[in-house]
């Protein structure tokens, strides 16, 4: 059965409004003919004739066309309603996703900025794994995407905005704190009882990368626990239950507190990209081109400012080797 449609109605009510086919037509910018045959459709589906059409020079409703003429003006007022509606909420709304290295560490900064500077705007931030949130941006269900992991997927893009590096953590106690006066890497302490990120985490996927590179199979490594919860995580080696590789981002408030000992895993500190993503076939709203350009903005005083304290520490970590084998070669002396 052929349906009615809003474009019919719309149609009908601009010839009624005008008054004439002709000055509806040039009102829609359409042919005078396309006006007719829509007009006409609309009767033959409703088995009614809408128009008087004595008079050339001004049409006259029936008394069916005055009914139609009510229901036609009702259903395209909510329409409009509707998309107004739904237009200016979706204008003040924007849905945000973070994996738990970025919802902790850089998204609260954003979030602040952003409410200040947007006030009349509502963010939402859902957060889960990387692998989650990647989920989440490809179901539409978040407008903008915050991960520790850039995987292969053909349908997002990623934008690096901040850099970050992974760092083994251990019990603030004195046996760690004179390995680390010592200038012992992260990786000679893996005979440690160690705890991990769950799987499907960016951190635990540099993790095995890692482990890959450095060709250190992970069966070998006595695993006490997987934590979902960086911030558990880091209690836990507080007490110590064992020590673990995360985030320095996520870590740095707990070791500055000194709660924790960090060591760099490895001579060349261990790096790796935190992600802005988005979908590559989906418009960005209002507020995610604005948030979007705020990250980028800070995104680059904080790489500057990361590449400034790299050097520092690089300088750092080469002099306690320097010290180290000055200590090796007194003692084999």
């Amino acid at each position: 059965m052929e349906r009615l449609n809003l474009r019919q109605l719309e149609i009908f009510s601009a010839v009624v409004d005008a008054g004439s086919f002709t000055a509806a037509a040039e009102k829609l910018y359409l042919a005078q003919s396309t006006v007719s045959d829509n007009v006409r459709a609309l009767e033959e589906l409703l088995h009614l004739k809408l128009f008087h059409r004595e008079s050339k020079r001004r049409l006259t409703l029936t008394l069916e066309g005055k009914r139609v003429y009510r229901y036609a003006q009702d259903i395209l007022g909510r329409c409009s309603a509707l998309l107004l509606d739904v237009a200016v909420d979706s204008a003040l709304e924007l849905t945000l996703g973070a994996s738990t290295v970025p919802a902790q560490s850089l998204l609260p900064g954003y979030m602040a900025r952003f409410a200040r500077e947007n006030p009349a705007c509502r963010c939402t931030l859902l957060c889960g794994d990387s692998a989650a949130v990647q989920q989440m941006l490809l179901n539409g269900d978040i407008h903008l995407g915050f991960v520790g992991s850039a995987d292969d997927r053909q349908d997002l893009i990623y934008e690096p905005i901040a850099e970050d590096r992974l760092v083994l953590i251990t019990p603030n106690t004195p046996r760690f704190a004179a390995l680390k006066t010592q200038g012992v890497l992260g990786r000679e302490l893996f005979r440690e009882p160690f705890l991990f990120r769950e799987r499907g985490s960016g951190t635990q996927k540099v993790i095995d990368n890692y482990l890959s590179e450095i060709r250190l199979d992970p069966q070998v490594i006595h695993t006490v626990a997987y934590v979902s919860d960086p911030t558990v995580l880091q209690r836990l080696v507080a007490e110590g239950t064992g020590v673990s590789i995360l985030s320095a981002l996520a870590v740095q408030e707990t070791v500055a507190a000194g709660q924790l000992l960090q060591f760099e895993l490895d001579e060349t500190p261990v790096r790796r990209s935190i992600y802005m993503a988005r979908r590559r076939k989906s418009s960005m709203s209002s507020p995610a081109r604005t948030f979007a350009e705020l990250v980028r903005e800070q995104s680059r005083a904080s790489v500057r400012l990361y590449h400034f304290t790299t050097e520092r520490r690089q300088t750092a970590m080469d002099q306690n080797r320097e010290l180290r084998l000055t200590q090796m070669t007194s003692a084999a002396g």
